[in-house]
């Protein structure tokens, strides 16, 4: 059964920058590979929120505040409609939890994944003082000819990290510390067409889409009052959307966050079935959130009329908006799809991203959808 409907779409361009091979120029993927290249592992998500600011617009970054759990939020205008927009920073990874007395490093699980995918990897260890490398230890296949090929799950228990050092000493010396965030090498790979392929591309193309909003938007013009957020640890329980919550009371939470897509050769299509390059989404359905049909309706025929293409549909997970549930507040999330969630190889078409960061702008401008 397929859960997605879509609706006209437009001819948009999709040029990417920073990423080798690629020419031309396009800002908002010029801002989405910053913020990929950036680390923000739940808890740890400085980098993220430095860069962001460093390209906010001026009066942006005047008005800027970052609360006590390390979200970032910005405020402008006054009055009815009150709209508040959040995407989040942080990434899965693991942190340090130990060095072993022969120098291995232990780690803890941050976030949903398989542990598997970091087995036989290269990894950074993100330290006070500069990433230092290091490798996820795994079996010598000479060695094991006589096992089966799988012998046990691998889980965080089996992860040890070896950074070339013998003792704990050595690894203490590298700079490493309890608590340092670790990610695989960060990496933006461009794919045939305008497909692209990165690390924690969940939620950056959200964090990306709000920044180039940031940007475009002309502070004199901005109709009721609208709040841009940035928020932490989305990934271990929605705990920085849950701050904002206690700050903010919008008549709309608009929570820009992935669309996990069964477009993908691994996929059943039963579920979640929405293209690549088909456009934004309205995530609809999810675990933790049902969208109220009426406002779902109400910005669909708004994109219609706009000529910006919209679908909307079903898939798993949870995002930020679900923890503004109020009898004021109403949650309308906006999403991208996204192949191959929670991995190294986290797929997009950059069409969608402009075509995202275009249908924001027309909400910003005419606050007409909100009903």
């Amino acid at each position: 059964m397929r859960v997605c409907h879509r609706i006209a779409s437009v001819c948009l361009l999709a040029l990417v920058v920073l990423v080798p091979g690629l020419a031309g120029a396009s800002e908002e993927i010029d801002l989405l590979t910053k913020l990929l290249l950036a680390v923000g592992v739940s808890g740890r998500e400085e980098a993220v929120r430095d860069t962001i600011l460093a390209n906010l617009p001026d009066w942006a970054k005047k008005g800027s505040k970052t609360d006590a759990v390390g979200n970032l939020s910005v405020t402008i205008g006054t009055g009815a409609p009150s709209v508040l927009y959040v995407a989040h920073m942080d990434e899965i990874g693991y942190l340090v939890t130990n060095i072993r007395d022969d120098g291995m490093i232990q780690v803890q699980k941050v976030g949903g994944f398989y542990d598997w995918q970091y087995e036989g990897q290269v990894v950074l260890i993100h330290a006070a003082a500069g990433p230092v490398s290091g490798v996820v230890v795994m079996p010598s296949t000479h060695l094991r000819r006589d096992q089966p090929e799988k012998p046990a799950e691998f889980g965080v228990d089996n992860v040890l990290i070896d950074t070339g050092t013998q003792s704990r000493k050595e690894t203490e010396a590298l700079g490493v510390a309890l608590l340092d965030p670790i990610t695989v090498r960060k990496s933006v790979t461009k794919l045939a067409g305008t497909r692209l392929a990165a690390r924690s591309m969940d939620d950056r193309f959200g964090c990306a889409a709000l920044l180039a909003l940031a940007r475009r938007l002309k502070p004199s013009e901005v109709k009721g009052t609208l709040t841009i957020a940035w928020s932490v640890q989305e990934e271990v329980g929605l705990r920085g959307a849950e701050a904002l919550a206690e700050t903010f009371s919008p008549d709309m939470v608009v929570a820009v966050d992935s669309f996990v897509t069964s477009d993908s050769p691994v996929e059943s299509h039963r579920l979640a079935n929405a293209p690549l390059g088909a456009g934004p989404m309205i995530r609809a359905l999810d675990t933790s959130h049902i969208a109220p049909i009426t406002t779902v309706r109400s910005l669909m025929s708004f994109a219609k009329a706009k000529g910006l293409a919209l679908g909307y549909g079903a898939t798993m997970g949870g995002n930020d908006g679900s923890v503004f549930h109020s009898p004021k507040s109403r949650v309308l999330p906006l999403s991208i799809p996204i192949r191959y969630s929670h991995s190294a190889i986290e797929t997009i078409d950059t069409k969608d991203q402009i075509g995202l960061v275009s249908l924001l702008d027309a909400m910003v401008n005419d606050t007409s959808w909100i009903k």
